[in-house]
Formats: structure tokens, sequence, C-alpha cells
């Protein structure tokens, strides 16, 4: 079975609540909404689908505020694609009808790619999910990836192959002249040409790089754009520690779809998606981010993404991309940083703002008639918080930041004890 076991969601208060059914949903709206808070601080209806970026260091609080948000979501009934290392999330949170992707966990769901094509326009952004855009000097290998991958695609599923072993054996297996025959006729085929045999090994590298981890897949109907479309569920991407490097590059793969997915539903004002990422700067690059940031609004979409340092969307995505992204997130909390990353302490700094204050001046004034004081009233501005005080909040302590004409309030809060409704993982058979 893939469904799991019964959901408890617990209140704020830190005293868990009796189990309930989740509540009725229409259009993807709970019947009646509460607010989702941040530390204590309600997230008001309009900030929702303007994301909110939790920047902190490791260890101070993140997942315990990702954990507030997510009871808040359960409890009134939206839907949550939550991407959960070492599923803690679902270990507190998973119910009845929740759905898991990981291929290792004999409950996940069985999947290939090919579940998601619906249109001949498909193959190709669905290679780019397989194999995320690069940047700099790997830009054009990664291109040359996709172009690869979608032709090898296209052309399986015409011929009634369209299995994940047989796409790894065709792209990743065969040789070169059977795979030039396979793909004879198409864009692909230029990479055949005599002189390109440097260029082919390249592209077939950085292939096979991202469609490993693909070969542990489980077959099976499950898709995602179907889930999205008629599901009423949650869905966990769950994956231990010693599990990550293997399943990096699907689980990459299963959001970036997912983020693209989000954008072919039909607009509501109503829908609330929550796509919560604990460690955005792990997942790799995803093509489809940006995109599902400044455009999933009007579908509902509403993220929720955990950073630990600015730098490492720098190094994923370039440092132009990467700003790009973090302007994205309206909505910021910003926790203890390490003080051992300037860089990130100084922007977050600058993002909080400044704070005008009143500050007295005395004067002292010696003269003919003897001494005389003075005070005059100066105002000054300052930042809200300085860099180095930012390096210096207690774990649990955080900056909430909201979009609008929201004051920035400093929060302090603690871990909710909540019962385990599920296990962690459930390992299948080798």
């Amino acid at each position: 079975m893939s469904c799991i076991a019964a959901a408890v969601a617990s209140s704020m208060s830190g005293e868990a609540e009796p189990m309930r059914m989740r509540p009725a949903i229409l259009g993807g709206r709970a019947s009646q909404r509460a607010a989702i808070t941040l530390g204590g601080v309600s997230l008001p209806p309009k900030n929702e689908t303007l994301h909110t970026l939790l920047v902190g260091s490791t260890g101070v609080g993140k997942t315990t505020l990702i954990d507030e948000v997510l009871a808040g979501i359960v409890s009134r009934g939206d839907r949550a694609i939550v991407v959960d290392p070492s599923a803690h999330h679902l270990t507190y949170f998973g119910g009845d009808d929740d759905i898991i992707l990981n291929p290792f966990d004999r409950r996940g769901q069985g999947w290939t790619i090919f579940n998601e094509i619906r249109k001949d326009f498909d193959y190709f952004r669905l290679a780019k999910s397989l194999i995320p855009d690069g940047h700099g000097p790997d830009a054009s290998w990664h291109f040359y990836s996709q172009i690869l991958a979608a032709e090898g695609m296209r052309v399986l599923m015409r011929q009634g192959e369209n299995t994940t072993m047989h796409l790894l054996d065709r792209l990743t297996s065969a040789t070169v002249e059977e795979l030039a025959k396979l793909l004879a006729g198409t864009q692909a085929q230029g990479l055949f040409d005599r002189d390109a045999g440097r260029a082919l090994a390249s592209t077939r590298f950085i292939l096979t790089t991202y469609l490993n981890s693909h070969q542990y897949l489980q077959p099976g109907g499950f898709s995602l754009r179907d889930w999205l479309a008629d599901g009423d569920s949650n869905l966990y991407i769950t994956w231990r520690e010693d599990m990550q490097a293997v399943m990096q590059p699907l689980i990459g793969c299963w959001v970036d779809l997912l983020c693209n997915a989000v954008l072919s539903l039909q607009p509501s004002p109503d829908r609330r998606l929550w796509l919560l990422l604990d460690e955005l700067g792990a997942l790799g690059h995803l093509s489809s981010l940006e995109g599902a940031l400044t455009r999933g609004r009007k579908h509902g979409l509403c993220v929720i993404a955990g950073l630990q340092s600015t730098a490492q969307l720098d190094r994923v995505y370039g440092r132009e991309t990467a700003i790009s992204i973090r302007s994205c997130f309206r909505n910021l909390v910003v926790l203890s940083l390490s003080r051992s990353d300037p860089d990130t302490s100084e922007i977050l700094s600058k993002a909080l703002g400044d704070r005008e204050i009143d500050r007295v001046q005395y004067s002292t004034q010696s003269g003919m008639q003897g001494i005389s004081r003075g005070e005059s009233l100066q105002r000054a501005t300052e930042r809200l918080a300085l860099p180095s005080e930012l390096t210096q909040l207690a774990d649990l302590t955080a900056y909430v930041a909201l979009a609008g004409n929201e004051p920035v309030r400093q929060v302090g809060f603690s871990p909710v004890p909540r019962p385990a409704v599920q296990i962690p993982f459930m390992e299948g058979s080798c």
C-alpha cells in the first residue's frame, strides 16, 4: 500500500489535539480557514502566496517553524507538498490518505517520467526537470543533454517502450551506433555527426549523472500532474541521510515537475497549495522554481523555503539568478546566522531594513557667565539589526518581516511536543 496511517494535527499551545478527519475541501480550500502562524505571528491571507524564506544556520529553529506552518495547514485542510529530510514531518503529520515518494520506502508510489506526458510539447519540458539547466561553461552540455532526453522519450513513447528501464537502457547503456539509429531523424541527430564525438560523450555523461537515480524507481501509474489536479491529500518526498546522494537528482526532478505543473492548474484565488522546502540549497538546480515563484500566486501556490546561507543559492544558480530567486520571497524570517558567513549576515541585515531613532545630544560650554549646559534632539537612521546582532541571536529566536505595511517583529518560539503518528521509513527488500 502507498497510503499511510492517520495524521494528528497539534495545536500551537503545545498540547496534542485528538485525532480528526481532514476538513472538507472545496476547490482546494478548507471550509474554515484559520491563520497560518510563524513564531506565533499570523501570516495574513494575502501574504500566503507571496512566499516565505527562512534563513538561519543549522539547528537554530527552521524545522520548528516549518512544523508550526504544517500544523496550521493540516488543521485547516489545505494541501501540501513536503520535501522532507529524514521524514521528520511525515512522522508527526502524515495522514492516512497521504502520498509518499521514496523508492526505498515500500509505502512509496511507483512512478516513471512517462506518466507525466500529455502533449507533444511535454517532452522538452520534462527533460528540463530530468536534467536541470546548467550555468557557466556547463550550460551548453546540459542543453544538449535535455535535447537527447526529450527526443529519446519521444521515440520510446511512440514505440510503446515507455518505461524507466527502457529509458535507461537506450540513453545510458546502448552503444553510440544503437543510439544513433534510435534517434535518426530527430533533433538529436546532429549529436552523432562524425566530428561530434567529444560533445556526445560529455552529453551522455551529464545525462547518466541525472538519470542514474531513476534505476531505483518501482514501476507504477502514479502521476504528479493527476495528483495535483484531482487529489485531496498531502505529498511527502522523503529521504534519509544515507539515501541523499543517490536520491538528490530524483528529488530535484520531482520538485521541479511539481513547480511546473502548478502553473498548468486553473487559476483560483481560493486555492492554497503549500510547497515546504526545508533545505532549498540542498535540492540542486530547479529549472522551474523561479517561474513557479513569480507566476504561481494566481494558482494558489505558497512556498515556504529554508536556507542556511545566501551562498548556497549563488553556487547552484549563479549570483544573478540567485538574487532574482531570493527577491521572489516577499516574507522573510531571519534566525541566528553563522559568524563565519559575514556576507549572509550583511545581506539579511540590509533586508530587514532601517529604523529612525531620536538621540538626545548633550553639550557643555564655558563662558564669562560660567558653564552652561544644553541638550538637543537629533534624529538618526540605523540598521534594525546589525550583522553582528544576527549572529548573536539565541536559538529559537527570529526576526519576522512580512510583506506590506507590517512591522518587523522579534519573536521567540519553542518546539511543540507531538506524538509520532508514522514510522519514518519502511524499507523494502533489495
